[in-house]
């Protein structure tokens, strides 16, 4: 994995984001890196996220917390590696509290190429893979 991150967003923990306890629902963490990934499509291709016919649904997540996110914490989400297979992208996500300076998760999120009017898994588009791999490279 390289020492920069590929890409970076910032954000706020809000009140509607937490459970009782104030602390940032778990389902949030998948989120923050939902947002992450889709802003930085946004950037290298200029198109919102996987316009149809090609969608992108999620078949494995796995995360680690260390520290927790609370209410109306800042947090900085880093895309710290992007593998794209023939059928998959993997994406590995580090999240960061930085109210507290601290490493709060780390993510792994599996998507596969997907068309919905055949119901099967197709190849990754060559131009998105194409930028992600541009992108990624000029991080290593």
């Amino acid at each position: 994995m390289s020492e920069r991150p590929i890409y970076s967003l910032e954000g706020r923990v809000y009140w509607s984001e937490t459970d009782a306890a104030q602390i940032a629902h778990f389902t949030s963490f998948l989120r923050y890196c939902e947002k992450t990934e889709e802003e930085f499509v946004l950037e290298i291709t200029g198109k919102r996220i996987f316009p149809p016919p090609v969608l992108f649904p999620r078949v494995h997540v796995e995360i680690d917390y260390s520290v927790p996110l609370r209410v109306h914490d800042k947090y900085r989400v880093d895309i710290v590696d992007v593998r794209v297979g023939r059928k998959s992208i993997t994406w590995t996500f580090k999240i960061y509290n930085q109210t507290l300076k601290a490493l709060a998760a780390e993510c792994k999120i599996v998507t596969v190429a997907f068309d919905p009017t055949t119901w099967t898994s197709i190849e990754v588009p060559e131009d998105l893979r194409r930028a992600i791999e541009e992108r990624a490279k000029q991080n290593s």
